[in-house]
């Protein structure tokens, strides 16, 4: 199976402290990574790396075979990678369906202000129904998203983000501050849109990161230390003592 991403001696410091230490890794296409490590490991910078927001020290990343360490966020984007970040990232005062809308144009390179001009474009509004029932909130889908509960204020990013039709799609700590119930729901959302889409995924809960993920990647200051499905990785013992402990999880 071919890669989705490809990260090659990746390295990066600010001034003197190296964050991340010469990484390597490969995720394959339409499989579901997660990338697990403790505080401070580096996994926020590491999604900033591949991202573009910022810029590699040192190696070389690429999307679908085709280089983009040297790009904007927004030219990586358009090239099919699309992530959420830890804080809720929406339009608290627009409609959910505004809100989706407004994904779908700014991946299509409109600016915001011209939304009025397109009120009667059938493909777009068609794609934007479409949305909504893939992320299950056409029920509310002229609620401001301002007033929606935490978990679907978090549905609602990852459908702004998949938006543009990205084929692989980073979330970082999508279910933290959830309740199990929400979380549930969350987990059970996310494998859905990552059917034909390559998922990465920061995630604290072993739970959902064990439920969820093809394979694993354990990252301890700024190195990837194994890289296996969920099974291998709660059996390492190096990872074990880095970051598992030695209780069931």
């Amino acid at each position: 199976m071919s890669n989705a991403l490809q990260l090659k001696n990746v390295s990066k410091s600010f001034g003197e402290a190296k964050i991340i230490k010469n990484l390597n890794l490969d995720i394959k296409k339409n499989e579901r990574h997660a990338i697990i490590g403790p505080n401070g490991a580096g996994k926020s910078t590491l999604f900033h790396l591949i991202s573009g927001h910022y810029k590699l020290t040192s190696g070389k990343i690429k999307l679908n075979n085709t280089e983009i360490n040297n790009l904007e966020p927004h030219e990586i984007n358009r090239k099919g990678l699309a992530r959420s970040f830890q804080v809720t990232n929406i339009f608290p005062k627009m409609s959910v369906y505004e809100n989706i809308r407004c994904g779908i144009l700014w991946s299509m390179g409109f600016k915001y202000s011209i939304i009025r001009l397109v009120n009667g474009d059938k493909e777009l509004n068609n794609k934007t129904n479409s949305l909504l029932e893939e992320i299950n909130l056409k029920h509310c889908a002229h609620i401001p998203a301002g007033l929606l509960s935490y978990a679907d204020q978090r549905a609602l990013e990852i459908g702004i983000t998949i938006a543009g039709g990205a084929d692989t799609l980073m979330l970082d700590e999508p279910t933290a501050g959830m309740s199990n119930s929400e979380t549930e729901r969350a987990v059970n959302l996310i494998k859905q849109i990552s059917e034909k889409r390559t998922l990465v995924v920061v995630e604290h809960d072993m739970g959902v990161v064990f439920d969820l993920a093809d394979r694993i990647s354990v990252l301890v200051y700024g190195e990837i230390i194994a890289t296996d499905t969920p099974k291998k990785i709660r059996e390492n013992k190096a990872v074990q003592e880095a970051y598992l402990g030695t209780e069931d999880h």
